[in-house]
């Protein structure tokens, strides 16, 4: 080989490494760009999030009932627990509009922060029939176990068969092993067979939940008595 094939070869071999680096060091940068560029965005979303439930929660006192209620409904929208002092408050709002939308909103949000609040409004003289049917809607929704034993005070009242039905419905989605009395008496015994009906319907799902629960109870020991009897020595 002559001197300067050599040369040229050594120039290519050197080019190629340089190509290599600067490849090497250009997808380093790519990969490095996008990172920055998924944190500046989460941080972005962050803070937007962060500034549109502040301002929200500024509308909530405004004297207009049509802000507190698109104030109510981004901060429902928002899922934040930041939100939910606020959407409790808006359950006493002088207006109906919002004190529907925010305990519609506290249902969707499981919120059981907000259970004894509105099993307080429950008891209420002053609360409307529909807004009692409501509230029993959104307890069913949360599925605090709490508002099972009230709920059962609750069907012991004087009540119109759709909020009798409404407060049954709740108990079977709440799933409380409380209610099954209840719910076995009322099924055997109310007078009205579309009530009876709910109540076995309700019963069936606390039963069923509870035997869920107990299933996932019994999982992990289960797993090591198994786990133990495959690494017991043989006799």
């Amino acid at each position: 080989m002559s001197t300067k094939q050599a040369v040229a070869r050594q120039r290519a071999g050197w080019g190629a490494l340089l190509v290599a680096s600067w490849l090497a060091v250009f997808s380093t940068g790519v990969a490095s760009a996008q990172i920055n560029s998924n944190q500046m965005r989460q941080r972005y979303d962050k803070n937007t999030k962060s500034t549109n439930i502040d301002d929200s929660i500024k509308q909530m006192s405004s004297q207009d009932p049509i802000k507190r209620l698109d104030a109510v409904r981004a901060l429902g929208a928002s899922k934040d627990d930041k939100a939910l002092p606020y959407l409790i408050g808006a359950m006493g709002d002088s207006d109906m509009r919002v004190q529907v939308k925010a305990i519609q909103v506290l249902g969707d949000m499981r919120a059981t922060d907000a259970t004894p609040v509105l099993v307080q409004y429950l008891f209420l003289r002053t609360t409307s029939t529909d807004m009692k049917q409501l509230i029993l809607a959104s307890l069913g929704k949360i599925g605090d176990a709490r508002a099972a034993q009230p709920l059962m005070e609750f069907l012991q009242r004087d009540l119109d068969e759709t909020t009798r039905g409404t407060a049954i419905f709740a108990l079977g989605e709440i799933g409380s092993s409380d209610a099954v009395p209840t719910l076995e008496r009322i099924a055997q015994t109310d007078a009205d067979p579309t009530v009876r009906r709910l109540a076995s319907e309700a019963k069936g799902k606390v039963e069923q939940h509870q035997a869920t629960m107990r299933s996932k109870v019994k999982g992990p020991s289960e797993t090591f008595i198994q786990s133990r009897e495959v690494q017991a020595p043989p006799r």
